[in-house]
């Protein structure tokens, strides 16, 4: 099961008994996944379509212990891209409820659209948590950590996108951002302490607890491949720094004998010959005194320099 369906099937357990909670769920979710169409003589039907049947069975739900409102449930097959079925509730006349959930407004002769975020809806701590989790069960999806730390809400108006960004980071710092993709605004997260603290607040506890197992293996993975990763680059240019300072060792050798190098020079040469995969340090402590990591580094390249010099000679 993906954590988009595992997190979902987890909110809709949740039960609240205060009608402000339940009006805050029900509204996040058709704010994002429902829909409006005319029924005539200024009436508004609402049309809400889901995939998750879990989230279908809550709605019903709710607006029976909202709005005393018993509505059928209709599930269709999904032929698009051979997806599963989804499930459609439909309300006639849905004015007065669309109303109290702050989707539309009245202004005493007419109903319109209500395209801003819902403050009075809002007001209380508890029910801005709800109406998050109603955001998220309507048109929210999260990415398996395994795979990247991605966070997404849809939503379909560009007003109410903006004010959902400034809600949410205004009141819980959760650094959101919005992309516009297919005519939908995108409000997402992509830092995985972010989403963590996302499902905290929206109540996946449990989703949240497998989120983080998953995290901290990868990140336990990505820092054991850094390491193996640091060490073999290391191995790969002690031994590429040994080769140049023994192909420069046996030029000179060849050339001119070891003699040629002061004693000093000559001692680290013979040291470095005798022992092609110590590192820098390691060479340091086998000299008599024994001397640093930089002092080595500084006679070996001297050592370079001359079969340098003796090499331009010679050609």
């Amino acid at each position: 099961m993906s954590f988009s369906s595992l997190s979902k099937n987890e909110l809709t357990r949740i039960r609240t008994e205060g009608k402000c909670c339940n009006r805050a769920v029900l509204s996040g979710i058709i704010r994002v996944s429902g829909s409006l169409e005319f029924g005539g003589k200024n009436a508004m039907n609402l049309r809400i379509i889901t995939e998750n049947p879990a989230v279908a069975r809550l709605i019903i739900i709710l607006l029976k212990k909202t709005y005393q409102l018993h509505t059928e449930l209709i599930m269709k097959e999904n032929k698009v891209l051979n997806k599963h079925h989804t499930y459609e509730i439909f309300i006639e006349k849905a004015n007065e409820i669309l109303t109290d959930l702050e989707i539309m407004k009245y202004d005493g002769e007419a109903y319109s659209l209500n395209d801003h975020f819902p403050e009075r809806l809002t007001a209380k701590n508890c029910c801005k948590k709800g109406y998050l989790r109603g955001i998220y069960l309507g048109g929210g999806s999260l990415s398996a950590p395994e795979k990247s730390y991605h966070l997404e809400l849809i939503t379909h108006n560009e007003l109410f996108a903006s004010e959902l960004v400034d809600f949410i980071n205004d009141v819980y710092d959760l650094g959101t951002k919005v992309t516009i993709r297919k005519k939908n605004f995108i409000v997402y997260i992509k830092e995985s302490e972010k989403i963590v603290d996302f499902l905290n607040i929206i109540g996946a506890h449990q989703t949240l607890l497998e989120y983080e197992n998953v995290r901290i293996l990868k990140q336990m993975r990505n820092n054991v491949n850094r390491v193996v990763n640091c060490e073999t680059a290391n191995i790969t240019k002690t031994a590429d720094a040994a080769f140049e300072h023994i192909r420069a060792i046996e030029f000179i050798e060849e050339t001119v004998g070891l003699d040629y190098l002061e004693d000093r020079l000559r001692e680290i040469a013979e040291v470095r010959v005798e022992n092609p995969e110590a590192t820098l340090k390691e060479l340091g402590e086998m000299l008599s005194p024994v001397i640093g990591k930089s002092g080595v580094n500084h006679r070996l390249k001297k050592i370079i320099e001359i079969a340098e010099q003796l090499n331009k000679r010679k050609g």
